[in-house]
């Protein structure tokens, strides 16, 4: 007589569960409670991914053409809503925007040194409209633009130099390391104009930042936190005491809304940091 394998084993075991499931559900079946947007039927752990084909925005399309413009759906734990008129995402992000653009904190955020004040952690807000608002006008403004566009074209020109350079000695040259460099120098000069790619202790020290904050837990997190603290008090104590008039860096324009008094929203020194150490991690 055969006897059953281990493969056997198992697919019958998750066939009885699949069948289960759906039975106890059609047998158990009641109002959904929270009243949510229609939903496609679902399969047991994996909810609706079997709906999703290889053009994710044609299976929604077909799907909302289907069921409607909101729908609830459900990826393996995760839930979210599909919507797929303007009427719709007005009322979510404007309308009932305190409710829908908020964000689930980290799980030791309250514990590193700058908590939940960074620009893309920070809760829905005053604060983090405040933020938006300095970006908007200040940080990203045309005039903020034009004003490095001397920046960039050094930094560019220093790439360019370096890859004839390699070329007229027919050196090996990694692109793809210069094209970073040539980013990260051109977005810290304009942030606190200094660069952050050369030979150099402080260059370094960023650099190796910078790489453990996308390795470490929870804490050493908080090492790395203490670590960044030191060098951004020192970029915003030399800005202080050698302020730019002229060529003001993203920096210099913290420090001037950090200073008013009269300020629309009054940040701190912790801000400050906080929203530097964003930009940073961007880069």
């Amino acid at each position: 007589m055969a006897t059953m394998t281990d493969y056997q084993y198992y697919f019958l075991c998750f066939l009885l569960y699949f069948l289960s499931t759906l039975l106890l559900k059609s047998l158990f079946k009641t109002k959904n409670p929270l009243n949510l947007p229609p939903s496609p039927p679902a399969l047991p752990i994996i909810g609706h991914l079997h709906l999703l084909g290889p053009h994710l925005f044609k299976s929604l399309h077909n799907l909302s053409s289907k069921y409607g413009p909101l729908l609830y759906l459900r990826f393996g734990a995760t839930r979210c809503l599909a919507v797929s008129t303007a009427s719709i995402a007005t009322e979510i992000f404007q309308t009932n925007d305190v409710t829908f653009s908020d964000r689930p904190p980290l799980a030791f955020s309250d514990k590193l040194p700058f908590g939940r004040y960074g620009f893309f952690i920070a809760p829905y807000g005053n604060y983090w409209k405040f933020i938006k608002k300095l970006c908007n006008s200040e940080l990203l403004s045309a005039r903020q633009v034009e004003q490095s566009r001397a920046v960039r074209h050094e930094e560019l020109t220093w790439f360019l130099r370096k890859v004839l350079e390699s070329a007229e000695r027919k050196q090996v040259l990694d692109i793809g390391a210069e094209l970073m460099k040539l980013t990260n120098n051109s977005s810290c000069r304009v942030i606190m104009s200094t660069r952050c790619s050369d030979d150099n202790d402080e260059a370094e020290r960023i650099r190796q930042l910078v790489k453990e904050s996308f390795e470490v837990g929870a804490k050493k997190a908080i090492d790395v936190g203490l670590r960044y603290d030191e060098i951004l008090e020192r970029v915003l104590k030399q800005h202080e005491e050698s302020p730019q008039i002229e060529n003001e860096d993203l920096v210099d324009i913290l420090l001037k809304v950090y200073q008013d008094d009269k300020a629309e929203f009054k940040i701190n020194r912790t801000h400050l940091k906080a929203f530097l150490l964003g930009k940073k991690r961007d880069i």
